[in-house]
């Protein structure tokens, strides 16, 4: 007789990372973005930022939505 426990992350918890992710993965994008292009006035420096906080926050919601386990 073999007994196996399985632990389950709670859904609210699992929702709460559906948003952290996403929005993390997009602030340190633009962070690296404003970094990395210094000699760049600041407009263009803040235009690059939010495409990259868009894109890249937009990208990791829509792989993280689409990882939904009632989707077979």
């Amino acid at each position: 007789m073999r007994m196996e426990i399985t632990m389950r992350r709670s859904p609210g918890l699992r929702r709460l990372w559906r948003w952290i992710i996403p929005i993390g993965g997009g602030l340190l994008s633009a962070i690296v973005i404003v970094i990395g292009t210094a000699h760049v006035a600041w407009y263009l420096r803040l235009v690059l930022a939010v495409i990259a906080f868009l894109y890249i926050g937009g990208q990791s919601a829509a792989y993280l939505w689409s990882s939904h386990a009632d989707q077979g």
